[in-house]
């Protein structure tokens, strides 16, 4: 050893560690030359030989208490009893210059203790890159337990030293090894080379009370890694049905601690962003040696729904959700709501975890939430749609009854996109139930009306706008308040009220704009040409023979974005596509509308897509879906950008749409079209002059859309479509709610104050008590939100675990709080906590602490006691 490694060591003990005395033993007088060589300022350097010490200690405890000493001694140290200075010994540093001491000193290990073990782990140390590793890992009070651990972690290239990532990182090995569970990763036979087997298993004892068999610890029997991890995830299972099956008696760790233990290293293992993968490779590893499948399939859908050891207990409760829901009474569909709002803050259904995976399994809940949504809407309707007026169903279907709709397309939209076999049973059921029960009864309701009030002669609704009074109820109004503010009307071809419910929220998420939702009775027939021209400022509208179905306003025809630009710039406007919109840049935009004071946009999205028939038709939801983000986005540009404080939001009518072919049944008796139509289509037939027929509902444009022409038109009844032109899915042109409740969302850019009145907040979450205390190692506690969920007051997914300083003692479980009511019990939630290890002190400080999931930041924190009795029974 040179003159520098030993100075290193010193000036550690000396002012690393802060000691002011150091005891240098050296028998055999190898360094007595160096002593003189040693750069130690402020420190007295002693050579003991032939001093006295007793004078010694006189001169240390008496006549210098303050300053530094390093106490050379050439020769051995004396034993405890005969040893006059061991009372200073005790306060002070022993320093030793042989090559484990030396090796103990350039880690910084405090404990002297320590040589004699790592003098046993000499192969190990033998590697200066081990050593390197190793150093970045000890702790200066690190105990042998501690060391092994630490050298344990430079063999298999963990991050850290404690058991989870020790873990983890062999499971990942084995993964990307592909190894299976019956082959053990190389590095546990580097382990056995440098003896560390004993020690991992030690702690998989300690932690995880994995019963190690004295073979083992001595090395006479290997360790299976693979078998561990099926007694692992075993008993995690077996805690998470608080049940021990009988094939799982031999399997399942036989301890408390052992069940709330694993149930915590599994949380944890699932919980880490770099190590989950693996997790769900040997989850279905262990799955599959367990035959899981086969022993879940009996198992009741409200005992799975607390487990996340194994995927195939998600696919599990898919479908017995997927059996279940079409059956179920009001009560039970709320249980699968519950269920359902649980897994997705569980860990196959992650909201957290971007993957195909959870994607999938994401999807597979959406639509079966949307499937509940429309089965328990059915039941608060079990007796179908009565009302005493068109009047009273109208107002009904605005504010409630679109929710059939919505739900519906919700499901297909998640259905198709998932594409699973698994859903084609329920997809028939909503299926029949939407187009066959709830279309029919609905149609059947209003068609009711509609006949006993003779509303198609009266085409107008008490306190409903009618569609032909768009511009003169909406438009005008907004230049009366401020003569030289702009406006942008956006019109949407085919965007039905439902859809115009969701583009309101999703408009509200953001302060910067306030949007609000009203209605207007849509033109009969309901189909694009006529809905387009009633929207246009006009004094008069009209069809006229020989021009075919185009619509006249004011003398000027109206087919088509460049002839309503004509008719606008009457009213210092101009009409754009929303393509045209989208393409501008903020100069170009501002530059086109710099003079124009009225800007109609026309977007044409899901008529365009799904007026067409054939696979394009089939995905009318996705096209729905997609035009509700173009619109979002299309109304925050115009508002930033454009120098416009108000757009309105319209559509020239909706439509209908199912998903299954249509039946003869669902057509009129009707077979040939008549001579004198000049427009036939599947929901309407437009001529000057039509016979009457008692088989469709016959009208006037005149009454139903203001025209001055008295063009005829039929309508099949409720939701039927004409026999003679075929029998597609997605129609419009009668007068069913889904066609003629035509949107008008209004949305005002706000500044200032207003804005700032809108900013969003995450819900609160506290803990009804404020002091805790656990005396199981598995525990539940309640968590409440602090109020309703609104446009302002945002939900919330808290991660709660227990903590000792920054580090988790605990499972870490995730719940979020979404509650809308007032109800105290629906705003209250339970977490289950389990506890990772047995070693806790009632005395120390242990803190529960809930964190936003999303952001990473505490929320809350409460002391909590940790006072376990002991007990070794599983149940």
């Amino acid at each position: 050893m040179d003159t520098q490694q030993l100075t290193q060591g010193l000036q550690l003990a000396f002012f690393g560690e802060n000691h002011r005395i150091v005891f240098w033993y050296d028998p055999e007088q190898s360094f007595a030359d160096e002593l003189s060589q040693l750069d130690l300022p402020d420190v007295q350097v002693l050579n003991m030989q032939g001093e006295s010490t007793f004078g010694l200690k006189l001169k240390l405890e008496l006549e210098d208490t303050q300053g530094k000493y390093l106490l050379y001694f050439p020769c051995a140290e004396p034993d405890a009893e005969d040893d006059w200075l061991l009372d200073i010994k005790l306060y002070s540093r022993s320093f030793y210059a042989d090559k484990v001491s030396l090796i103990l000193n350039e880690l910084g290990l405090q404990q002297m203790s320590l040589r004699k073990h790592l003098a046993r782990r000499e192969l190990f140390l033998g590697s200066k890159a081990r050593l390197a590793a190793l150093k970045r890992l000890v702790q200066a009070d690190a105990d042998e337990e501690a060391l092994d651990l630490a050298m344990i972690a430079v063999v298999l290239g963990a991050g850290s030293s404690d058991l989870i990532t020790l873990l983890c990182t062999l499971a990942e090995t084995a993964v990307r090894d592909e190894l299976g569970l019956e082959n053990n990763p190389a590095a546990i036979e580097d382990l056995y080379k440098f003896g560390l087997i004993p020690a991992l298993l030690q702690a998989l004892r300690d932690e995880v009370g994995y019963p190690a068999s004295v073979e083992e610890l001595n090395g006479e029997k290997p360790f299976s890694f693979g078998h561990f991890l099926i007694r692992l995830l075993a008993t995690g299972f077996c805690e998470s049905i608080s049940d021990i099956p009988g094939w799982a008696t031999a399997i399942a760790i036989p301890s408390a601690n052992a069940r709330a233990t694993s149930r915590a290293l599994l949380s944890r293992w699932r919980d880490s962003s770099r190590f989950y993968k693996a997790y769900d490779e040997v989850s279905d590893w262990v799955g599959e040696a367990l035959r899981i499948r086969e022993k879940i399939g009996e198992m009741p859908l409200e005992t799975l729904a607390n487990v996340a050891t194994f995927e195939a207990v998600e696919r599990q409760i898919i479908v017995d959700l997927t059996q279940a829901t079409p059956e179920a009474d009001p009560r039970d569909l709320t249980l699968f709501s519950r269920i359902i709002a649980e897994r997705l803050d569980n860990y196959w259904a992650s909201r957290h975890k971007d993957d195909e995976v959870r994607r999938k399994y994401r999807l597979l809940y959406s639509a079966l939430s949307a499937a509940i949504e429309l089965f328990s809407l059915r039941h608060s309707h079990a007796a179908g749609f009565h009302f005493h007026s068109s009047e009273a169903l109208y107002k009904a279907y605005e504010s409630e009854l679109y929710h059939f709709d919505t739900a519906y397309r919700h499901y297909f939209a998640a259905s198709q996109r998932a594409h699973v076999e698994l859903l084609k049973k329920l997809d028939e059921a909503v299926e029949q139930c939407y187009a066959y029960w709830y279309l029919d009864q609905l149609g059947r309701s209003w068609g009711n009306r509609i006949e006993a009030e003779q509303r198609l002669k009266h085409w107008k609704i008490a306190g409903i706008p009618n569609q032909q009074d768009f511009y003169e109820r909406w438009v005008r109004p907004q230049f009366e308040k401020q003569r030289s503010k702009r406006l942008v009307v956006i019109i949407s071809d085919a965007f039905r009220y439902e859809a115009a419910v969701e583009l309101r929220d999703r408009i509200n998420e953001k302060r910067y704009s306030e949007a609000t939702l009203a209605s207007q009775l849509g033109v009969l027939p309901s189909y694009t040409s006529l809905g387009m021209a009633a929207l246009l400022p006009h004094k008069n509208l009209e069809y006229r023979e020989g021009s075919g179905d185009t619509l006249f306003v004011d003398d000027q025809a109206t087919n088509g974005t460049a002839l309503r630009d004509k008719i606008l710039a009457r009213y210092h406007g101009i009409a754009v596509t929303a393509q045209q919109v989208k393409e501008w840049s903020r100069e170009a935009g501002r530059e086109v509308l710099k003079d124009q004071q009225l800007v109609y946009v026309y977007h044409n999205v899901i008529d365009d897509r799904s007026d067409k028939g054939g696979g394009s038709e089939s995905d009318t939801f996705h096209h729905v879906e997609f035009a509700i983000e173009e619109l979002t986005e299309l109304t925050r540009k115009i508002l930033m950008h454009f120098n416009t404080s108000t757009v309105l939001i319209t559509a020239d009518h909706g439509f209908l749409f199912q998903q299954s072919k249509l039946e003869e049944a669902d057509r009129t008796a009707l077979v040939d079209k008549p001579e004198t139509a000049f427009k036939s289509k599947k929901r309407y037939v437009l001529g000057h002059s039509l016979p009457t027929t008692k088989d469709v509902w016959q009208g006037s444009t005149k009454q139903t859309a203001g025209t001055t022409s008295d063009t005829q038109f039929w309508i099949p009844k409720g939701a039927n479509r004409l026999h003679f032109v075929g029998g597609s899915r997605f129609v419009h042109g009668g007068a069913m709610p889904q066609e003629i409740v035509v949107p008008v969302l209004t949305v005002n850019q706000l500044r200032g104050a207003k804005a700032e009145k809108r900013t969003k907040r995450k819900v609160g979450v506290i803990s009804p008590k404020s002091a805790l205390k656990m005396v199981t190692n598995i525990q539940r506690f309640d968590l409440i939100q602090t109020e309703a969920i609104s446009e302002q007051v945002l939900p919330v997914t808290v991660a709660v675990a227990i903590y000792e300083g920054d580090q988790a003692v605990s499972s870490e479980e995730l719940v979020t709080f979404d509650c809308a009511t007032d109800s105290m019990t629906e705003r209250l939630k339970q977490v289950r906590l389990s506890l990772l290890g047995s070693d806790f002190d009632r005395k120390k400080d242990y803190f529960l602490i809930l964190r936003d999931k999303d952001l990473n930041t505490e929320l809350e924190r409460y002391r909590v006691t940790i006072d376990l009795a002991f007990t070794d029974d599983f149940f």
